[in-house]
């Protein structure tokens, strides 16, 4: 089982020294919005990973809310594929079994800072509708995107409740969030497969 690139604290102190990079400056500077906005400390709110497409990403991939691997304190501080968590190492894997470039991705939670109960736990319909704005702010600095993936019904149920419209595709169907208790749902595996190998194919 590959640990994460971001279990080495050099591989995340180079990339915290490019959050300010141009493709993921706006993001980024959301994030600490965000962060101010919610009283808590700057990176508590994860980063989008430079590595990633970022402003430029044709695909975002929303999920539910920040893992502990994820936050600053707990984690990397970044909202990263390499992230040293299982969930993460699902996306990545999926990604290169189909051929999907970092660089054509970006990540985001409907609920981009810690949610109140269980660690790693799902977040509360109240959480997802106090977090609209910052659904509809995100998307709104990723003008590339293409095509839209909800991953679990957390995602889906935030992605409704913003009500964003415009021309991209969003992916249809019951797809899960990419942790161990989504894919192993009953079909959950493979609906998240043939999921990623249909925008691996948009892609082109």
């Amino acid at each position: 089982m590959p640990n994460g690139r971001n279990s080495d604290p050099e591989v995340v102190a180079e990339k915290l020294l490019r959050i300010r990079d141009p493709h993921v400056a706006p993001l980024n500077a959301l994030a600490d919005r965000i962060a101010d906005h919610e009283g808590l400390p700057h990176g508590f709110v994860p980063y989008v990973d430079p590595d990633q497409g970022g402003t430029d990403a044709r695909l975002l991939v929303l999920l539910d809310n920040p893992s502990t691997k994820a936050e600053a304190g707990s984690g990397s501080g970044l909202l990263s594929l390499d992230n040293d968590d299982r969930t993460a190492r699902n996306c990545r894997e999926a990604y290169a079994r189909h051929g999907v470039s970092s660089r054509n991705v970006v990540h985001w939670n409907v609920v981009p800072f810690p949610v109140a109960g269980v660690r790693n736990g799902g977040s509360t319909a109240a959480e997802r509708a106090r977090s609209v704005p910052w659904t509809r702010e995100f998307v709104r600095l990723c003008p590339r995107v293409e095509i839209v993936l909800l991953l679990g019904a957390s995602a889906r149920d935030g992605w409704d409740r913003a009500g964003i419209t415009g021309s991209w595709y969003v992916v249809p169907g019951k797809i899960p969030h990419c942790s161990a208790r989504g894919l192993n749902s009953p079909g959950g595996r493979e609906r998240f497969e043939k999921a990623i190998h249909q925008v691996a194919g948009m892609l082109g």
